[in-house]
């Protein structure tokens, strides 16, 4: 996954980089295009000399020839140099030395001077301190190579670029820091937008009025596609209430033609196949219903509800012969905020679902936890962990010969979906299976 902070940072650091090197460069070449060529050529000429200056204690003034000043005295037949401390000369090509500006005096001491002049005799005048001696070093007539002349600026430029790649360097990092906060922080407020889009109704409500202007199409389309979706879900909500209503109706009619038919076979058969249509109608507009309308909630005990829902199943109970134990574990008078006939039903759902799959004679247990959790166990086949992720999609039914709609875990976690909480389905030790639910749980009230 590709981090936009981190592209966004090696970018602008890649262009501070090319924008300080560019910087530098053009430094360079203003100072090599405004400086007169000779004194540049003396100057540079004065520091290599500078470089082999010494005088150890108690021992004459010596000049090294080191490589470079050996390479400007090989290519510059009209170079001439003079290095002295007051008492000593060390002087090269002396009679190509022109008078000098000042007077070099053998016997003492000389003021620091720093002096340039152009021109056709050009010269480098310099007094510098050596060895905690002051020395003189004046030259002309050098014609340093370039790869000389380039050393030089880049030495006597290493401070002052040092200095302002550090400046430089806070500014591009303080521009990156800025920059990548302002668009986390636009892309932070669409997400939140976004986490706040109600499912059920997702309409375009991503902000556009603070959005950056390179990222309104993106925030336009998914509000479009948004609208779109909305658009849909609600046209085939509406399809499904509507078929659902239109079918009750024939389904009523017909199941009171089959139950006068006089023969007894056929009319089992087809009773058998108008309940199972019955129970699909009424499942479809059960999940129409759920989600079309806000569901009102209150506060309520899941104990109570639970042994309500059992007593209403207790007939059902009785036929499938099958016996039903409730258990009741923490606080008992704990409160959640819900709608009452929407958790009667996925609580019944969970109890009819277990009747159809328990085996013969068992005992199907209920157990509800701390007034918050039910959980409702099987013993039968049970269902595969691989499995268990879509037995609550639509008609996904169980097994092949279950005579449900294959809707009944649908319901539930669309039921608990508008609840806050959530459906799980586990396995149990020695077969069967576990379907728990999770409400978000309120505050025991007295």
């Amino acid at each position: 996954m590709t981090s936009l902070s981190r592209a966004l940072t090696i970018r602008l650091s890649l262009l501070g980089i090319v924008l300080l090197t560019a910087f530098v460069g053009a430094v360079c070449a203003f100072a090599l295009i405004t400086e007169d060529p000779a004194a540049l050529r003396n100057d540079v000429t004065s520091q290599i000399i500078q470089q082999g200056v010494s005088q150890p204690a108690g021992k004459a003034l010596q000049v090294e020839k080191t490589a470079g000043l050996l390479q400007i005295e090989r290519n510059s037949p009209g170079l001439w140099y003079l290095v002295s401390d007051g008492r000593s000369v060390v002087e090269y090509a002396p009679e190509l030395r022109p008078g000098l500006p000042i007077d070099i005096r053998l016997d003492g001491p000389t003021i620091a001077a720093q002096m340039r002049v152009g021109g056709d005799n050009a010269l480098a005048f310099d007094v510098i301190e050596k060895d905690g001696n002051r020395i003189i070093v004046a030259t002309g007539g050098g014609r340093p190579g370039w790869d000389l002349i380039l050393g030089y600026f880049l030495w006597a430029m290493a401070w002052p670029t040092l200095a302002i790649s550090v400046i430089f360097g806070l500014l591009i990092a303080g521009a990156i820091a800025m920059s990548v906060s302002y668009i986390s922080e636009r892309l932070h407020s669409a997400a939140e937008a976004a986490a706040r889009i109600d499912p059920k109704a997702p309409r375009g409500l991503l902000p556009t009025e603070e959005t950056p202007a390179e990222l309104m199409p993106l925030t336009t389309a998914l509000n479009a596609a948004l609208d779109q979706i909305a658009g849909n879900m609600e046209t085939q909500r509406r399809f499904m209430n509507n078929v659902a209503h239109e079918l009750r109706t024939p389904l009523t009619v017909m199941r009171g033609r089959v139950d006068a038919l006089p023969n007894d076979q056929m009319r089992l058969a087809l009773t058998t196949d108008i309940s199972r249509l019955t129970t699909i109608v009424s499942s479809m507009l059960q999940l129409a219903r759920l989600h079309s309308s806000e569901l009102p909630f209150e506060p309520l005990q899941l104990n109570a509800i639970a042994r309500a829902v059992l007593a209403d199943l207790a007939p059902l109970i009785l036929d499938n012969g099958a016996d039903v134990a409730l258990e009741e574990e923490g606080e008992r008078r704990a409160l959640i905020e819900a709608n009452e006939p929407t958790v009667r039903a996925a609580i019944a759902n969970l109890v009819d679902n277990a009747l159809r799959h328990a085996k013969a004679k068992s005992t199907i247990m209920v157990k509800v936890i701390d007034g918050a959790v039910i959980e409702v166990a099987d013993d039968g086949i049970g269902i595969a962990a691989s499995d268990r992720p879509q037995m609550t999609e639509p008609f996904n039914r169980m097994s092949p010969n279950s005579t449900g709609a294959g809707l009944g875990l649908t319901i539930v976690r669309d039921i608990m979906a508008a609840h806050g909480g959530t459906l799980t389905i586990l396995g149990r030790p020695g077969g069967g299976t576990v379907m728990r639910l999770v409400f978000p749980p309120q505050e025991t009230r007295a």
